[in-house]
């Protein structure tokens, strides 16, 4: 299993609203939703896999307030979205809210 920021356990998850992914850098033209509460799996398919520059990554939103995840691995001189990862953190945010549903 892919290795998760030691701070994600400390972030109060029942008022998120979504997770987002995106290429940072190139956020906007580039921002799927992936995952929110009610969702069983999430979709990266509309992500781009790889970039030179632009690095994949993850938000959490919450009301007024976002916490972003990188979520990629340097391969062959690109930044190369770590599907594994990203899964590690939506399913960490579903056990979380599984155990403490949103408001």
């Amino acid at each position: 299993m892919a290795e998760l920021p030691q701070w994600l356990e400390h972030v109060p998850l029942q008022d998120m609203l979504r997770i987002d992914a995106a290429l940072e850098g190139d956020w906007s033209p580039t921002a799927i939703t992936a995952w929110r509460p009610g969702y069983d799996t999430p979709d990266f398919s509309g992500l781009p896999r790889s970039h030179p520059e632009h690095r994949p990554s993850l938000e959490l939103y919450f009301e007024g307030s976002w916490i972003g995840l990188h979520c990629f691995r340097r391969e062959d001189g690109r930044n190369v979205f770590d599907e594994e990862r990203a899964r590690a953190v939506v399913n960490y945010v579903k056990e979380r809210l599984a155990e403490s549903p949103p408001r």
